[in-house]
């Protein structure tokens, strides 16, 4: 199985954060068997992201993006995904009543543009994030799995050990062996 690594955030790209969700998703990726063959990194724009989804999904088996499950403007990957399947967003009833919850506790009301992370893909899975607000996505789309994560690595990696890569080792049966050699003087 071929994978893929999209992340999205114009941060990465101003060099404000580094990338370290890709170097974790690779390294459990290839611990199970799966080849990651690209990584992306997209910046927070709704044409940019669909033209680097649309490429990723025509050439790998698995897409797995993260970052833009926020609740601000510029984070669109689950609607940027969801309008390149044509499938309608819908709440996700335990990430909703889990996000109340959450709000409650600390005493201070939902602000409007938070009901979005807790919409995703019809078809889709929720996957519960224990260290905020936004859900992960996990999808079987026709045989394509596309998997979205929060950005911030605390919140992506429990996710991914805990579900996704459970998930993906049912489907292989390999595992990939590395070793580097470092040599001096020969």
């Amino acid at each position: 199985m071929k994978a893929e690594i999209i992340a999205v955030g114009t941060e990465l790209l101003l060099g404000q954060i580094p990338n370290v969700n890709a170097q974790i998703i690779s390294k459990a990726l290839q611990e199970i068997g799966i080849d990651v063959y690209y990584h992306t990194c997209v910046g927070d724009n709704q044409d940019r992201l669909s033209d680097v989804f649309k490429i990723s999904f025509a050439r790998s088996d698995i897409v797995i993006l993260t970052g833009g499950l926020g609740p601000t403007k510029d984070d669109l990957t689950k609607e940027t995904v969801s309008n390149f399947l044509n499938l309608p967003l819908k709440a996700d009833k335990h990430s909703l009543n889990k996000m109340k919850s959450f709000f409650a506790h600390r005493v201070r009301p939902i602000a409007e543009n938070n009901y979005k992370q807790a919409l995703i893909p019809e078809g889709a899975y929720a996957i519960e994030n224990k260290n905020g607000t936004a859900p992960g996505v996990l999808l079987n789309n026709n045989g394509k799995i596309i998997v979205m994560l929060p950005g911030p690595p605390a919140e992506m990696e429990p996710m991914l050990t805990e579900v996704v890569i459970p998930y993906l080792s049912k489907m292989c049966n390999a595992t990939i062996f590395s070793r580097v050699l470092k040599f001096y003087g020969i």
